[in-house]
């Protein structure tokens, strides 16, 4: 009774939280535009993170090098994708929640120059909440400032048009951050991360190329919240 006592008071918080919020809509034409080109333009959110990542990845006293503790923002950018698949997956295996643009009690209003794609899984966890805090996470673990700056970056260019926007409730978004950052801290665990830094170090060491290009090639995907790999596996899955 306790638990189910907690998930009501946690549902009604998120009701009365957009409600709050949503009453904004159209009063500030201003604002409702710039969230809107927040949440449509990748150069203003996700592609600022992965510019994060790109920036402490390099020692700033040795030209071309990588910086110590590398090992935790790669071993963070992969597991980024494993939390965005986890995501992914638990929006079909926990029970179906509604978009609040979606739910019809609550008589949702969207700016009216957007049209928002409509979902057809559970809007819980949020898969890019998850996803970028955990990318977050990492260049955290490496750089305390530029951490910050990214935790606070995404809150406000990617985190509060999904709320303004009624793509996520708030729960959605404080779910994906915690399973986010919960797999980021995989990549602290000593034996992987002895793995990813002998595996980095001789991989950049032998065949610099390559090593970049696969890694430009991973954050290209993230910015995009890995959609084309998703789309990959679907269609793999769909075939067997």
């Amino acid at each position: 009774m306790g638990i189910l006592r907690v998930i009501d008071w946690l549902l009604s918080l998120d009701v009365r939280f957009e409600l709050y919020l949503n009453h904004f809509v159209g009063q500030y034409t201003w604002f409702d535009s710039t969230i809107t080109t927040l949440q449509e333009f990748t150069l203003l959110n996700s592609v600022v993170i992965v510019f994060f990542l790109w920036l402490v990845l390099f020692d700033r006293k040795r030209s071309g090098q990588l910086r110590e503790g590398f090992d935790l923002l790669i071993g963070s950018a992969f597991f980024s994708l494993v939390a965005t698949l986890a995501a992914r997956a638990l929006t079909f295996l926990l029970p179906f929640r509604d978009t609040p643009s979606l739910d019809p009690s609550l008589g949702f209003h969207i700016p009216g120059h957007i049209h928002l794609t409509v979902m057809t899984w559970s809007s819980i966890p949020s898969d890019q909440a998850t996803l970028f805090f955990a990318l977050a996470s990492g260049i955290f673990m490496v750089s305390r400032r530029v951490g910050c700056l990214a935790i606070a970056w995404l809150s406000l260019t990617i985190c509060l048009p999904l709320l303004y926007l009624g793509i996520n409730w708030p729960t959605d978004i404080v779910f994906g951050a915690f399973l986010g950052l919960s797999f980021s801290q995989l990549s602290r665990v000593p034996f992987i991360r002895k793995v990813v830094s002998q595996l980095g170090t001789r991989w950049h060491q032998i065949h610099p190329r390559v090593f970049y290009a696969v890694l430009f090639l991973w954050t290209f995907e993230a910015a995009s919240t890995f959609g084309n790999v998703r789309h990959i596996l679907k269609f793999i899955v769909d075939s067997i």
